[in-house]
């Protein structure tokens, strides 16, 4: 029987979970890892009486308690964006749907640290609430229109980002496709069909420079991304070559926006877009499940460290 200090909710595929695993194991934490897509793989059992949860896979038997679980680090987002595609089985869709909701009710561990707690997430998801708080807390924010229709207030001749509301994942003869951010101009959005589903449609902020802020509760590593040593026009995901992350020291009152954004949510983790232009400092958004990992290797930051000492840490009471 293995008693569980942190459990690690993630996917097989999910290398970013790997770099605190490993860590954990080098630091001779009791961990447990679960991905998602093999629960089918292990026997649990949930005892809501005594709030015991007992996993067992490959001959080993692991306990889950109020007594000795300290953290659950959870590794996902909370929608499942494509669970009604045609091409997936009714008992795939009851797979996602009845273990999500599952992951969902281990929320009952309440006197534990969360990283990030799924009910906080769930509520930090929304775009257009990120965009009030942080204009709340005194961030400058790219004027925001949501809208399914062409004829908005916008100027022809003036230039627009154009983004999703929520993460887009389309599936296309048979691969998965994402949509990301375009630069458009007011006359090609007017002219475009917009009805089918709402877009986001924001000031066009250049010259930029973006910077990802990663934020472990009261930790922070900042980075600005540039290629040819200068900030990138559009989408910086969109370039595959020759970009460069940065670590950068933000100023004061942007760190303690970025903390205070992060804790307004009830989150402990978040990964913040700011761009700066012209020396000032503008919130895009905050992703409660967003990816860290390649700054590891890319900006030398060791934040699975920071993860690490926060699941470690002493345990918080509600």
């Amino acid at each position: 029987m293995n008693n569980v200090e942190i459990l690690i909710i993630a996917s097989s595929l999910d290398f970013t979970s790997d770099y605190v695993c490993l860590e954990l194991q080098r630091r001779g934490t009791k961990y447990l890892r679960l991905n998602r897509d093999e629960f089918e793989t292990y026997n649990i059992s949930l005892y809501i009486a005594n709030l015991t949860m007992v996993v067992e896979f490959e001959g080993e038997q692991y306990i889950i308690d109020n007594e000795n679980l300290k953290s659950i680090y959870y590794r996902a987002p909370i929608y499942l964006r494509d669970i009604y595609q045609p091409d997936i089985l009714p008992e795939e869709q009851l797979f996602r749907t009845q273990w999500t909701a599952f992951i969902r009710n281990l929320t009952i561990f309440e006197n534990i640290n969360w990283l990030n707690n799924p009910v906080h997430t769930f509520k930090a998801e929304n775009k257009l609430l990120q965009l009030r708080y942080a204009k709340n807390i005194g961030f400058l924010c790219p004027e925001t229109i949501i809208t399914n229709s062409n004829k908005i207030d916008i100027d022809n001749d003036s230039t627009y980002i154009v983004k999703s509301l929520d993460t887009a994942l389309l599936r296309t003869e048979g691969k998965e496709a994402f949509v990301y951010s375009s630069v458009l101009s007011g006359k090609v959005i007017k002219e475009s069909a917009l009805s089918l589903s709402p877009i986001v449609v924001q000031q066009y902020i250049y010259p930029k420079v973006d910077i990802r802020v990663t934020v472990i509760k009261d930790k922070l590593f900042a980075v600005k991304i540039l290629k040819d040593k200068e900030g990138i026009a559009g989408d910086w995901r969109l370039q595959k070559h020759d970009i460069e992350y940065i670590p950068i020291d933000l100023p004061a009152t942007i760190k303690k926006k970025c903390l205070q954004i992060v804790e307004r949510f009830g989150l402990t983790f978040g990964a913040i877009d700011l761009i700066k232009s012209n020396n000032q400092y503008y919130f895009i958004e905050v992703n409660p499940t967003g990816e860290w990992a390649w700054l590891v290797d890319s900006a030398q930051l060791p934040i699975y460290e920071s993860i690490c000492d926060f699941l470690e840490g002493d345990v918080k009471h509600a």
